[in-house]
């Protein structure tokens, strides 16, 4: 059968075959339904005006996660849904009936209730099907274009790479674009001007949203008629490609265009709705699964997180780190965690909490997770033998990590705070289980973050991992064996909870926190790095290390006395805008920039980032067009200082005698550099 590649429609359902390379659409009449729950006294007045209008009726018996009830099935074209239940919702009083399955996306539904799949494969060995696909994208200057990207490939706007752009576009059904800027957009609307032909275009502004107290920037969207587009800024995309966003679209029903703009989280959301529509389960419209009661002692018990212990600053030698697999997704599934299996009554007892768990029937979300999570395991077996393997797993990865959070979201429709506290309970227990098994068999702890522990010691640790798998029933894996890793300290001195650098047995890194991964340091700090990790690299022993002193102040003092010899993309920084330009209270870097683009008739959303140079930060002068010369050589010493920390740290603990080796910026050295 040929591969369904995309779904379009919401009364009419078209959808996208493959056939040897060329698309091949079909289009299905789609007609729908929606549920309606409450007082029997209330039903009979709906069905009343239900007779006197153009929707058609019947009485039913459906089953939510919690069980049965009778209500009303209205049939409706999906396209008068909204109105349908404005309507419900307005006889009703906004207060008497209970709507399910009213706001399900149209194709998700269709696809599932037809037991159709995108990308559908034989076996998940097999590659997906072979979709043509082009990467474009521009550079604007202020609103005009200055040049033209197409898969990678740099070009000047003029009239025949246009008309080769346009050829390509024709040719391809998907399309990954770069609007930063509206680069795309203002592209498309050039090559109109010129009278070449494009489709139908269609855009949306750009918008900021905050997310774990950052801001960030979603770029304006376009969608072209008759193909895929996808945002190369896409989360996803970013992170695990086009393979990762067919492997979202093959499990959540969703169309691969959409699969790429909404979030894991969504995704792992519909994905439950999916499997809800599968198995006849209602989805209700708003969720009302309030919060049980608690007392003060209740809650401060119940609301309280994972682990995360604080590591001794220092170097370690021979260290395992063990890593529990999916650990809270497992919980859900192994310890059958779900919104209607959660009481206080019977069942076991989740630790510290008053909340007890039936296991007499499975819940809904284990049942709903426990696929997604055994093909998770599956392609994180095998991510090593095909770099389409890495993407599936990392996008599951991601769905994973976000149905633990969706539990506790407040509008989460299959959600519910004491299920939360339950998995963060027994993740607790979980890791606490781990430690006192590692303790017991020979093992000392050095450091532990919810579902990971560091370890050392002389130990057995295969048969250490074989016995916290069978006392918690979570999968544990070997995620590294180290010759050496470095826990660095916070500006506070204590252990930072996140920020390490590794050596492992095979000679690859493992590097956290640091500036090499960060997007806001210049890239001459990255560069340090690069450069500074080549020097540990056949380091042994802590001894090795503490050797490196003199090649490591070698290097530092290369870059320092050579800074203005670099090239001039070196000291680009990518500045993240947090606010609008009156909002900023100072006169920094980023206000200035703000103003410089508004100038130009550019406006900058919170949430984006301005690539720049800084000439002279005392009196404000950035550079983000290359009209200036020369760098504010203090700024970028400071950066540098930065960058030098975590490795002068590194070598410090590997000497014999443990002085403070830390460069300082009052040291002569950055003074006359």
């Amino acid at each position: 059968m040929d591969p369904i590649i995309n779904g379009t429609g919401d009364d009419r359902i078209s959808l996208w075959y493959l056939r040897n390379g060329k698309i091949i659409k079909r289009r299905y009449c789609n007609r729908t339904w929606v549920f309606v729950s409450g007082d029997p006294f209330d039903l009979d007045f709906l069905a009343r005006q239900l007779d006197v209008s153009d929707f058609g009726y019947n009485w039913s018996s459906r089953s939510d996660v919690y069980g049965s009830m009778d209500g009303i099935e209205i049939a409706v074209n999906p396209s008068r849904t909204k109105d349908l239940i404005r309507s419900v919702e307005r006889i009703g009083l906004n207060r008497k009936f209970r709507v399910f399955n009213g706001d399900l996306d149209p194709v998700m539904r269709f696809m599932t209730e037809n037991g159709l799949e995108f990308f559908h494969l034989d076996s998940p060995y097999d590659h997906d099907p072979p979709v043509e696909s082009l990467l474009v994208g521009g550079k604007v200057r202020g609103r005009d274009i200055a040049g033209v990207t197409m898969d990678g490939e740099s070009y000047l706007p003029e009239r025949m790479v246009l008309m080769d752009l346009e050829e390509r576009i024709s040719d391809s059904p998907m399309i990954i674009y770069d609007n930063s800027y509206e680069a795309f957009k203002l592209i498309l609307y050039k090559m109109r001007d010129l009278g070449l032909k494009i489709p139908r275009v269609r855009t949306r502004t750009g918008s900021t949203y905050q997310s774990y107290g950052q801001m960030h920037y979603k770029s304006p969207t376009v969608h072209l008629s008759g193909k895929i587009c996808i945002p190369s800024d896409s989360f996803i995309y970013a992170e695990a490609g086009l393979p990762g966003i067919y492997e979202i679209s093959r499990t959540s029903s969703l169309p691969p265009a959409t699969a790429a703009m909404v979030t894991p989280g969504t995704a792992v959301s519909t994905m439950e709705e999916t499997v809800a529509v599968k198995n006849g389960v209602l989805v209700p419209l708003y969720k009302d699964d309030h919060e049980l009661e608690k007392s003060v002692e209740e809650l401060s018990l119940t609301d309280r997180g994972g682990i995360a212990l604080q590591p001794e600053p220092g170097l370690y030698e021979d260290v395992y780190e063990i890593d529990f697999s999916s650990m809270y997704p497992s919980i859900i599934v192994r310890y059958n965690l779900s919104p209607e299996t959660i009481g206080k009554t019977h069942g076991y007892v989740v630790p510290d909490t008053p909340y007890r768990v039936n296991t007499e029937k499975t819940g809904f979300l284990s049942q709903a997770l426990g696929n997604l999570l055994e093909k998770r395991l599956f392609y994180k077996s095998i991510k090593w033998e095909d770099e389409v393997y890495r993407s599936r797993d990392t996008s599951l990865k991601w769905m994973l990590l976000t149905s633990f959070g969706y539990t506790g979201y407040k509008n989460a429709k299959f959600g519910k705070i004491e299920a939360h506290e339950s998995i963060t309970s027994i993740g607790r227990s979980v890791l606490s289980k781990a430690m006192k098994l590692a303790e017991s068999m020979g093992f000392s702890v050095i450091h532990g973050i919810v579902d990971s522990l560091w370890i050392k010691g002389d130990g057995d640790v295969e048969e250490l991992m074989r016995r916290i798998k069978q006392d918690t029933k979570i999968d544990i894996v070997l995620d590294g064996h180290y010759r050496w890793i470095v826990f660095l300290p916070a500006r506070s001195g204590l252990g930072s909870l996140n920020r390490y650098i590794g050596m492992r047995m095979d000679g690859a890194y493992k590097i956290r926190g640091i500036e090499l991964r960060r997007k806001d340091v210049p890239e001459i700090s990255r560069k340090f790095q690069l450069e500074a990790l080549k020097i540990f690299e056949g380091c042994e022993s802590v001894s090795d290390i503490g050797s490196k002193y003199l090649e490591l102040q070698s290097l530092e003092n290369r870059y320092l006395k050579t800074m203005h010899e670099f090239p001039r993309e070196y000291f680009c920084i990518n500045m993240k805008i947090t606010r609008r330009p009156e909002d900023y209270k100072v006169r920094n870097m980023q206000k200035i920039a703000l103003e410089d683009l508004r100038r130009q008739g550019i406006e900058v959303s919170p949430g984006e980032r301005i690539p720049m140079v800084v000439t002279d930060r005392k009196r404000g002068i950035i550079d983000m067009e290359g009209n200036y010369e020369g760098i504010d050589a203090d700024f970028y010493r400071h950066h540098l200082y930065r960058a030098f920390e975590c490795f002068d740290f590194l070598v410090s603990r590997g000497m014999s005698e443990r002085k403070n080796r830390v460069r300082k910026l009052t040291d002569p050295l950055f003074q006359s550099a």
